[in-house]
């Protein structure tokens, strides 16, 4: 199945850093991935600082709409139709934190979480899909997405009834079991148990594709982030590590094997 074949739900397509210090972000990120910075326009939104790599944005940042939450990343994934995502969350047991909601000449979005808690947004753009990228990601783009949840099982039950993605297994041995979400012929994003040393509710983390993973971590640190995971390979598979940033989101960088 070529990547035009492929189901327009169930995408992941724009993210955003949810954070106090908007400024303080853009540094961090600018400095570490390389990201351009563009102010886009809203109206009576204000302006909505965006990045990404050449003229392809990425994702937009975002302030807290309460006080007290953490800084945390958050997804965007197509629905055919947010209003009923809404309806179908709340049938099976997750909360709607933000109702259908238009954003002018862009789309339609609300944001749910599961009923461990993790949260996502259901997204459908006002008009038709961007184009799919050929390939693995370069350096910059974000390439993997996963779920880190007290319940993977239960969580596949309910994103599997929210964008209709199909979902398999692996068992990892000592690590456990592997979740794999496919959308279609695609592995669109992994799930797996909470480590526990983890201190943290469910969430979703994103990974960002980078050129060398232990030179990221090192530059995360002398920019003033944390590391949670030092550089693991993944045998087959790749080398990534889990930071976070000096506000607290967390995030994964990705290197694919070398050939």
């Amino acid at each position: 199945m070529s990547t035009t074949e492929l189901p327009t739900t169930g995408r992941f397509v724009w993210y955003e850093l949810v954070t106090e210090d908007k400024n303080k972000a853009l540094d961090f990120y600018r400095a570490l991935f390389g990201w351009n910075v563009h102010e886009e326009d809203m109206g009576e939104m204000g302006t909505y600082p965006m990045v990404g790599v050449g003229e392809t944005w990425l994702a937009g940042l975002v302030s807290p709409r309460q006080e007290g939450i953490p800084a945390h990343w958050i997804a965007y994934v197509t629905v055919p139709d947010v209003d009923a995502a809404a309806r179908k969350t709340e049938e099976l047991g997750g909360k709607v934190h933000v109702p259908p909601t238009d954003i002018p000449n862009v789309g339609r979005f609300t944001a749910i979480s599961d009923p461990q808690g993790a949260t996502i947004l259901p997204f459908k753009f006002a008009s038709q899909n961007p184009p799919e990228m050929e390939g693995p990601p370069p350096a910059g783009f974000f390439c993997w997405n996963e779920l880190l949840t007290s319940d993977p099982e239960a969580g596949g039950k309910f994103y599997q009834e929210i964008f209709g993605w199909s979902l398999t297994s692996a068992d990892l041995g000592e690590m456990g079991t592997y979740y794999m979400f496919q959308r279609g012929q695609k592995e669109e994003a992994g799930a797996m148990k909470m480590p526990p040393q983890a201190e943290a509710p469910p969430h979703w983390l994103p990974y960002i594709s980078v050129d060398d993973v232990d030179a990221s971590v090192q530059k995360c640190q002398e920019l003033g982030g944390m590391v949670y995971c030092q550089p693991t390979n993944i045998p087959n598979v790749g080398r990534f590590a889990v930071m976070a940033d000096p506000l607290g989101a967390t995030f994964a960088v990705f290197k694919g094997p070398t050939t």
